[in-house]
């Protein structure tokens, strides 16, 4: 049920929780969701506004970028007892040939505002990886109850933020606008409630439905040929 949700959230897109589940044991699941295309061209990547992020850089540089993220996203884990999968893959999407350096784990029945699944994962695209991106996708199953009766959800309470700062390498930032976004949603019942929010050049959208928050924050399509 919980897949059937966010995949109508994601519309095909591969979504990722926190609590560790043995890979072992869910391995078709896992294989099943990481090697999922998305369905939309990689030129339909979301607007990048100014920052440091949405500058143009080499694909060593993004290389570069990537390696630091990786490494505080397994220490992230590895503080929060995790256990992941660290993988490389060549797949197709959308006929064209993907190369996906990633980190992936999900748990099968999150408790309430638990993260269900995570991915972070550096993409190149094409037989020369002329082009490449930088995602983090995760899913949260949220406290519906505690939001409506409580006023109250703050994403850094959330494991979210865990995996959110190990990205954008940013571990002061104030959460609260977000957060009064989102409870603003769940009472409202917004059924389009979706937040984007530049952070220094990557794009953060928060789309919730029903009881599950899809979080995702996307780099620029980097064009390593200028």
């Amino acid at each position: 049920m919980i897949r059937k949700i966010l995949a109508a959230i994601l519309s095909g897109v591969m979504v990722v929780s926190l609590v560790a589940c043995s890979p072992s044991n869910n391995k078709k699941v896992e294989q099943r969701k990481v090697e999922e295309p998305a369905k939309a061209s990689i030129e339909e990547k979301p607007f990048i506004g100014e920052g440091e992020w949405a500058q143009d850089y080499t694909r060593e540089e993004v290389t570069t970028l990537n390696e630091e993220i990786t490494a505080r996203v397994e220490e992230a884990a590895n503080f929060l007892g995790l256990e992941y999968i660290k993988e490389e893959k060549i797949k197709d999407e959308n006929s064209e040939s993907v190369n996906d350096k990633y980190i992936y784990f999900d748990n099968l029945n999150p408790e309430p505002n638990k993260i269900e699944s995570m991915y972070y994962g550096f993409k190149t695209y094409g037989s020369d990886m002329a082009k490449g991106s930088l995602n983090l996708k995760i899913g949260l199953k949220l406290d519906l109850e505690q939001i409506k009766n409580e006023d109250k959800f703050d994403l850094k309470e959330t494991s979210i933020s865990n995996f959110s700062e190990a990205m954008t390498n940013d571990s002061e930032r104030d959460y609260s606008e977000v957060n009064e976004k989102i409870i603003d949603i769940v009472k409202n019942q917004n059924a389009n409630g979706t937040i984007e929010t530049n952070l220094n050049g990557l794009v953060e959208t928060i789309t919730i439905k029903d009881e599950f928050l899809l979080y995702k924050i996307d780099s620029k399509m980097y064009d390593f040929k200028k």
